[in-house]
């Protein structure tokens, strides 16, 4: 094997530093970031890579494996390690007569589905933002996801575009099926241009019209090749707007398909609604994120593929459903009504909820919520019919489950282990009544 030439071995002398003066450890996805960087010789380059690793293990340098996580809070929605050489984000400056034109021709995604609901500015938040650019003050950066052929995915800057689209190019008229015929809205409460309240942007002199169209805006744009891991840590970093993204907003975001259409159906089925007496809100997604456990939980081997991040474990789920064919998805659909409809039967107004003292019950519980869809999506239907014959005697113990001091950690730890051991005994106490 070809030794490292002198400019290798310069790098790999600087990281031997840096590694002496930080406890002789470095992790592994520095190191792998620093030999991948474009700009290093070691780009493209696996053998030279595990060559400079090798030499780094035999002179005592500790290399840290990269973590799934063990030490993760509860409920820790931390995406996985990546290396951030292989990020491939570029600057582009705009006139908004492109934007224009990717907004009238649908090549920018402001479906609500992928974002945030794109209407959380009124009208005359929207409007100021046109006047800002008539008076050539300068907007801030968009952020656009851009590796998917076709069109251009919003990760920042919705409430902005829509504001352009609104009152630039115009949206189709109600009871006009000619799509060509749009209707733009009208400017209101400005501050400074006061004369031009009351118009539509093909109402302005021309002189406003070029400033607006010719106004330059910045975005950056992820390209292709980009890692996902990526694309997801722009989406929980990027703020602009004031409203932060909810973790399953982004995953629908980003892993968008049969997985997310059927989770938008079963939140909405009177199953599900009533198993939770209505108690789980739609506007931020946390309903379609049930669903997304049930479908991880029920659909994936979760003592082996859950590592305490649920995160990745509902991207993992997503992705593989996102696969089903017509078969499978509608098994999906079956079982998760069965789980449902005996939830309610058997737990009444205390499914998935914890019992207190007097009888006191608490509010719908995720842990308690997958250990019924595991524990239940194994049972026939005639073996829950068997348990409904004795249902006073169930929800009697259900509510002692309670005073287990165990049970009561496990159902508080988002840990592999504590998952796996809660999940068991549910499965111990259900067995009692087969």
């Amino acid at each position: 094997m070809a030794a490292l030439n002198e400019r290798q071995q310069k790098i790999l002398a600087d990281i031997r530093d840096w590694a002496h003066e930080n406890g002789d450890q470095i992790s592994y996805s520095i190191l792998l970031d620093i030999l991948q960087n474009e700009m290093q010789p070691f780009s493209d380059n696996e053998a030279g890579i595990n060559l400079a690793i090798r030499e780094l293990i035999h002179e005592g340098i500790d290399i840290e494996p990269m973590e799934d996580g063990d030490a993760y809070p509860a409920e820790s929605h931390d995406p996985e390690a990546f290396i951030p050489a292989l990020v491939n984000i570029s600057q582009l400056t705009l006139n908004i007569s492109a934007l224009m034109e990717r907004l009238e021709n649908e090549e920018i995604d402001l479906s609500p589905v992928f974002q945030r609901k794109k209407d959380l500015w009124d009208d005359i938040r929207q409007s100021r933002l046109i006047e800002s650019l008539m008076l050539r003050i300068p907007i801030p950066s968009f952020y656009f996801d851009t590796a998917q052929e076709g069109g251009w995915r919003v990760i920042d800057g919705l409430q902005r575009l829509t504001a352009l689209k609104n009152f630039l190019v115009g949206l189709p008229s109600e009871g006009i099926s000619d799509e060509t015929c749009l209707k733009k809205r009208k400017l209101t409460g400005l501050q400074y241009l006061t004369d031009f309240n009351g118009k539509t942007f093909d109402e302005l002199p021309r002189q406003y019209v070029r400033r607006i169209k010719e106004a330059q805006v910045v975005a950056f744009c992820v390209q292709k090749g980009t890692p996902e891991t990526v694309v997801y840590n722009i989406f929980q970093r990027i703020n602009t707007g004031g409203l932060q993204l909810e973790p399953q907003e982004i995953r629908n975001a980003m892993y968008h398909g049969t997985s997310t259409e059927l989770a938008e159906k079963l939140s909405r089925s009177e199953e599900f609604l009533e198993a939770t007496m209505y108690a789980i809100k739609p506007d931020r997604m946390t309903d379609q994120e049930y669903i997304i456990r049930f479908m991880a939980f029920t659909e994936l081997d979760y003592e082996a593929e859950y590592k305490d991040d649920i995160d990745t474990f509902l991207i993992k789920a997503m992705k593989k459903v996102n696969a089903y064919e017509k078969d499978d998805l509608k098994r999906i659909e079956t079982n998760f009504y069965k789980v449902m409809r005996y939830s309610e039967i058997l737990m009444e107004k205390n499914a998935f909820r914890k019992i207190g003292e007097g009888g006191r019950r608490g509010p719908v519980n995720k842990a308690l919520f997958e250990l019924f869809s595991v524990c239940f999506s194994e049972l026939s239907e005639e073996q829950l019919e068997t348990i409904a014959d004795r249902r006073d005697e169930f929800l009697s113990r259900y509510a002692e489950l309670f005073s287990e001091k165990a049970f009561q950690a496990q159902i508080r730890s988002s840990k592999r282990i504590d998952c796996v051991k809660r999940i068991n005994r549910g499965r111990e106490f259900i067995k009692e009544f087969l």
